[in-house]
């Protein structure tokens, strides 16, 4: 049996369709269901229930899904390990942040950590999706992304130790151009709904988004105008003013700001962390005194 298949297995029981769940691990729906046909063969029983929408899982499903997880997690627990204990014949720390924070983040970052630990550093970018499933996988020694307690970018991520850098927010943004942004009439009404720059349904960010309408005043009413999976890109558009969008505050510079602005600060807003994340084993002494760097970083504001 392929770990590769329980890895398949639990984004599926996670995300609840196959398409998501395809994308997630950056494979095809029709190699991925092959992928989860060939676990169910291997253990002689269905785990998934036929033609269910969303998936739901069978009572064999249920039960081998903890199995699954934490046999993944000491597997990959295990390699890490291993690897930390060869670190020092290694010559670069990896780290793992999406491109978001990539942009706006990793200068600050490298501020704190390169001075303090004089060695160098590969960095793994992408969706914090793709960069979150590497990290997972092994291929990244810390994980940088935007996290909040209401909604955690990973539920394996809650068996890592957590550290929390600093405070950012994501709001809703528009054109500073006072024309534009009467004409959006945000919220909208149903009659007039205002065009909104989206995010990609695999994004972490289109969850944050739905998560703040589940907590909003009223349902708004919109009609998606431009969709993309990156804030860098998002940005961008609103700039242009096409219409208003989701980003976080920490992505919108002093340049930026001089363009866009938030639509509305109140009910529309959600609250968030740019965080670290490590494995709770010990890991080789250059990592250790990474992490040290940072935590010492958060301590001292």
């Amino acid at each position: 049996m392929d770990i590769g298949w329980l890895e398949d297995f639990l984004a599926l029981a996670e995300l609840r369709n196959f398409t998501r769940a395809a994308e997630f691990r950056n494979v095809s729906q029709a190699a991925f269901s092959r992928r989860i046909q060939s676990l169910e063969n291997w253990l002689g029983t269905g785990l998934i229930v036929k033609g269910s929408q969303p998936v739901r899982l069978t009572e064999a499903g249920e039960q081998f899904r903890e199995t699954a997880q934490v046999s993944v997690e000491r597997l990959l627990e295990t390699r890490a390990s291993i690897r930390g204990s060869q670190f020092d014949a290694m010559s670069q720390i990896r780290l793992a942040m999406p491109n978001v924070l990539a942009r706006s983040e990793f200068k600050r970052i490298l501020g704190v950590i390169g001075p303090r630990t004089k060695t160098s550093f590969s960095v793994i970018v992408g969706t914090t999706s793709e960069v979150t499933a590497r990290y997972l996988a092994g291929d990244a020694d810390i994980l940088f992304a935007h996290d909040a307690p209401a909604l955690p970018t990973h539920e394996a991520l809650s068996s890592h130790e957590r550290l929390a850098l600093r405070r950012d927010r994501f709001l809703p943004y528009a054109t500073r151009d006072a024309a534009a942004r009467e004409r959006f009439g945000f919220p909208g009404t149903p009659g007039q709904p205002f065009p909104l720059i989206a995010y990609s349904q695999r994004a972490y960010f289109a969850r944050l988004f739905e998560h703040v309408l589940e907590r909003a005043p009223h349902r708004p009413s919109y009609k998606v105008t431009v969709q993309c999976d990156m804030s860098d890109v998002l940005k961008e558009v609103i700039v242009a003013g096409y219409g208003v969008g989701w980003l976080p505050q920490s992505t919108v510079d002093a340049a930026s700001a001089e363009q866009i602005a938030p639509v509305d600060e109140k009910d529309w807003a959600m609250e968030l962390d740019i965080c670290a994340f490590r494995p709770r084993h010990p890991l080789g002494p250059k990592i250790e005194a990474v992490w040290e760097a940072l935590c010492a970083s958060v301590s001292q504001g």
